[in-house]
């Protein structure tokens, strides 16, 4: 029965000893989110929806973004609504190298109808972290 007793001290000392170690070496873990630089269109930028004549086509709406993001970004996604809410366009790039830590998106798209619509795009990186930009209005008129 002494041997049973001493067998169990010694073994809770090693398991508390085991389990108190801890490491000079730190894990360090990602919180931060990307980042989400606009480029264009421009804050409440105006865009002609119908030229007519010899133009019959609306201006084409260029969108740019790049996102950014300490450790690697993994996605970065644009989405277009209009003025009810609805999504009208949407695109998302991915990381094609496990270390790329810059992401640009860029798209051209015409609207059809004239109104105001809202652009917002949102990054991603490795660990989860998510970006949504400030909403962008432009017009169509």
């Amino acid at each position: 029965m002494k041997n049973n007793f001493i067998k169990l001290i010694t073994l809770l000392t090693v398991a508390v000893i085991n389990t108190s170690c801890s490491t000079t070496e730190e894990v360090d873990i990602d919180t931060t989110a990307p980042k989400v630089l606009i480029e264009s269109p421009n804050v409440n930028q105006t865009y002609v929806g119908y030229w007519g004549g010899a133009w019959p086509e609306a201006d084409k709406v260029i969108i740019k973004a790049l996102g950014v993001d300490d450790t690697k970004i993994e996605s970065i996604k644009l989405t277009v609504l209009n003025e009810i809410g609805t999504v009208v366009f949407e695109k998302t790039v991915n990381s094609v190298t496990n270390t790329q830590t810059e992401l640009v998106i860029s798209a051209s798209f015409t609207p059809i109808e004239i109104g105001t619509y809202s652009l917002v795009f949102t990054a991603i990186d490795l660990n989860g972290n998510i970006e949504n930009s400030v909403s962008r209005n432009f017009t169509v008129k």
